[in-house]
């Protein structure tokens, strides 16, 4: 029932968002396939950003609407 498998921290990546290359430091590090990853955040901008990598993403603006959205990938809260 675990979501969070892995984050990173800018400061120690010394990248920041919206710059490309700390999403892909997080997908190195995490050996992580993009196709089964998922990106939530609640600027749109940054979820562009992980989306045009390939990750999928959610946009949040409510717990509902990410509720949902979460649903749609087989996720539940």
């Amino acid at each position: 029932n675990e979501f969070v498998d892995f984050f990173v921290s800018s400061s120690f990546v010394h990248f920041r968002k919206p710059d490309a290359d700390i999403f892909k430091v997080a997908i190195d590090i995490s050996q992580s396939d993009v196709e089964t990853s998922l990106y939530i955040d609640d600027r749109m901008l940054f979820v562009q950003v992980a989306e045009g990598l390939g990750l999928k993403g959610i946009h949040h603006t409510s717990y509902e609407d990410t509720k949902v959205q979460l649903a749609g990938f087989g996720l539940e809260l």
